[in-house]
């Protein structure tokens, strides 16, 4: 399949992955400082980088041929990328998403969004695998053009703009970014073609120093504070006492 006319420059490359390198460390890390958040035990951790890498693509690409825009799936707020030069549409996932969709797509009774791309953008790219086992499409027409339609609306296109779409898998691993890949999939969400875009992830050190409080620590700052707390009380006391002699008095 020659699809060379889908590709990305380099420059924009490297700003999708700096925004996922950068929401995935430091933006997370900084943000759960800044609040005291103990980030081995946060529970939002995972939450939070999703709303930093729709920022970060947000900011990035506010201007130009690729842009972002937000859309809405479900109670879900997702932030896919739209080039213009070529009418692609990019969406972001974890590998280890995409392959539990990917193992799931032929019991599926409602269509995910990836589901809803594919199947009205790749569809000249059905291979003869999947012809020949899945010719009937698992979803209806209507829920795919809804769905469709919410994604696109934010980049004021109509669908017939859109020439193909692809999608952006990548691994972290102690918040970091390990690797990434650009891939383009048929209706039944099988692998058509991929980039490898590992190589333009920079690896670098951390400028967040991790807060980590020391077992030793937390028990003197605990110590601390009933002395503390027991000064207080011993204050109180002695006010109480004051204040009764007084009354005595008058």
């Amino acid at each position: 399949m020659d699809d060379k006319a889908f590709i990305l420059e380099d420059k924009k490359i490297k700003s999708i992955i700096k925004c996922l390198s950068d929401a995935i460390g430091d933006d997370v890390k900084g943000c759960l400082r800044r609040e005291n958040l103990n980030e081995r035990k946060s529970n939002g951790k995972k939450f939070l980088k999703w709303d930093l890498i729709n920022r970060n693509f947000i900011l990035n690409f506010s201007a130009g041929n690729l842009t972002a825009e937000y859309a809405k799936r479900g109670a879900w707020n997702m932030v896919p990328l739209y080039d213009r030069d070529t009418g692609t549409i990019y969406t972001v996932m974890r590998e280890e998403r995409f392959k539990e969709i990917q193992r799931k797509h032929s019991i599926r009774k409602k269509a995910h969004y990836i589901d809803a791309l594919v199947q009205s953008f790749n569809f000249d790219l059905n291979t003869e695998y999947q012809m020949s086992l899945f010719e009937e499409q698992n979803f209806s027409e209507e829920e795919i053009k809804h769905i469709v339609d919410d994604i696109i609306r934010g980049f004021a296109i109509g669908e017939s703009t859109v020439k193909r779409y692809r999608t952006i898998l990548f691994e972290e691993y102690n918040s970091e970014l390990t690797a990434v890949r650009c891939c383009i999939l048929d209706s039944s969400l099988q692998i058509v073609e991929e980039a490898d875009w590992s190589k333009y992830i920079i690896h670098k050190e951390s400028v967040v120093v991790d807060n980590v409080v020391d077992a030793n620590e937390s028990h003197t700052a605990n110590i601390k504070l009933k002395d503390k707390a027991h000064k207080k009380a011993g204050r109180r006391k002695l006010v109480a006492l004051k204040e009764k002699s007084k009354e005595q008095k008058v």
